[in-house]
């Protein structure tokens, strides 16, 4: 069902006393032009109210108390079901399963519709951290769906995916968090350390990682992850993050890959005074661009190489005041395309919300997406390396973090990207089951001739101190 957008202002009645989680999300709503919010037991003609917000579960009694307004009577749904968010994170992180939030819609004749779904991640060793964030989430979910109402002119319903969650008893979500706390205490004594490995492509969407032909195993005080193939003057290096434990400050590093399986010893590219990572770079008119995370900044910056790999000149700045992740970049169809994970606030995780931004140069300016956040789905919002053509179709590699960061990595075609609409279907995945020791993948990155991934593991914590009574 649909309601056709009238131009004029849209009158917004709460039905109880706001939430501390949703005032965030009804401060920007209230921030909206033509759009007045009134309490609950404001004085106000019925006839004229356009949406009754319930920041709840569907109550029959605040149906049967408020009606529906012409737009119709608006509740949220977690997991799929008319029950509270608590329950359902800690069945989610039971079942090992994505959190789900939808917005629905109550009509006037009684039918029901959902107008906004989103799946976050699900936080296993602490159910209500997950609760929390898909709360604050779900607050901003009225504000995008009326901005789309006005936009383009019509409020539409569509069938959401299907949210089947097993209910457990009481023993089995018992046994299911000892699990989750057990392996939460016996991980205190290893690190996470991340590893990659690399090969020659085949054709392929994505590569078999056991048939890689370098190995790069990063020593025991460090991880190694983000990777990206350049392929440069008949030469081939691999870029970066290098995060030393001590620190736990990231910054940039290549080492060139040799024909026999071997590599160079690491080289520096890029060392800031905040943590860097995701070293994603551009190949343009001769000259190479890096866009890294630099998220501590909050600024998305380009930078031009000077001298490879470790002399680099700020070329533009894109977008600034951004809480952000892994922001990557193609040229597509005569325009530039920004993909970037971003979170409205602290409270909302970065792995959640992808979000759209074009141009008709590399250097800027950037126009946001009108359909921004483009997607939100913990499943495979977050980037996982560069984009690519295969067949003349464009795909985007994304990150699994639905149940932990960086669990897998999906491979998503794009079906649509233009100024007005973006869409996207998962085609594939990579499994974190190409080790015997690999816990999670989250990188997949290709060059014309080269493909690089990266895989976490656990090492144990006293391999370092046997490595210093070695050294001593």
């Amino acid at each position: 069902m649909s309601e056709k957008y009238h131009h004029k202002s849209l009158k917004i009645r709460l039905t109880t006393k706001l939430p501390q989680w949703a005032e965030a999300g009804m401060y920007l709503l209230r921030q909206q032009p033509d759009i007045e919010v009134f309490e609950a037991n404001s004085d106000v003609d019925e006839k004229s109210i356009d949406v009754v917000l319930h920041f709840g579960c569907y109550s029959e009694a605040e149906w049967q108390k408020h009606g529906s307004g012409r737009l119709g009577f608006w509740f949220f749904r977690f997991g799929g079901q008319d029950i509270d968010e608590i329950t359902v994170a800690r069945q989610a992180a039971a079942a090992g399963v994505a959190l789900e939030a939808s917005l629905w819609v109550k009509f006037v004749d009684n039918s029901c519709g959902c107008v906004y779904q989103s799946f976050g991640q699900v936080r296993q060793f602490n159910y209500w951290c997950g609760a929390i964030h898909i709360l604050e989430k779900a607050a901003y979910f009225p504000e995008r769906v009326l901005c789309q109402y006005r936009k383009k002119g019509e409020l539409a319903t569509f069938e959401p995916e299907q949210v089947v969650i097993s209910t457990a008893s009481k023993g089995q979500l018992l046994l299911a968090e000892s699990k989750a706390i057990w392996r939460r205490n016996i991980e205190r004594f290893f690190d996470y350390q991340w590893f990659i490995v690399a090969g020659e492509w085949h054709p392929t969407l994505i590569p078999n990682p056991q048939q890689k032909k370098w190995l790069l195993n990063p020593p025991s005080d460090s991880f190694w992850a983000d990777p990206f193939i350049l392929e440069k003057e008949e030469r081939i290096w691999l870029l970066f993050e290098v995060l030393p434990f001590a620190t736990q400050r990231g910054y940039l590093a290549a080492v060139e890959l040799f024909a026999d399986g071997s590599y160079s010893s690491p080289q520096n590219v890029m060392v800031a005074d905040y943590h860097l990572s995701y070293p994603f770079f551009i190949e343009w008119e001769g000259e190479i661009y890096l866009l890294p995370e630099a998220g501590e900044s909050k600024e998305i910056s380009l930078w031009k190489c000077e001298e490879f790999p470790g002399r680099w000149t700020k070329a533009a700045t894109f977008l600034t005041d951004v809480n952000f992740a892994d922001a990557t970049a193609i040229q597509h169809e005569g325009l530039w395309w920004l993909f970037v994970t971003q979170a409205i606030t602290e409270k909302i995780s970065l792995n959640e919300e992808l979000y759209l931004y074009y141009a008709d140069s590399l250097f800027g300016p950037w126009t946001a997406h009108p359909e921004n956040p483009v997607k939100s789905d913990a499943r495979n919002a977050r980037c996982a390396g560069n984009l690519f053509y295969d067949g003349g179709v464009l795909y985007r590699p994304s990150q699994d973090c639905s149940t932990d960061y960086g669990k897998a990595t999906v491979l998503n075609r794009i079906d649509k990207l233009d100024k007005e609409t973006f869409r996207e279907t998962p085609v594939t995945r990579l499994e974190a089951d190409w080790s015997k020791d690999c816990l999670s993948t989250h990188t997949l990155s290709r060059s014309q001739n080269y493909w690089a991934i990266d895989g976490l593991r656990l090492l144990p914590r006293w391999t370092k101190w046997f490595n210093w009574i070695m050294k001593t």
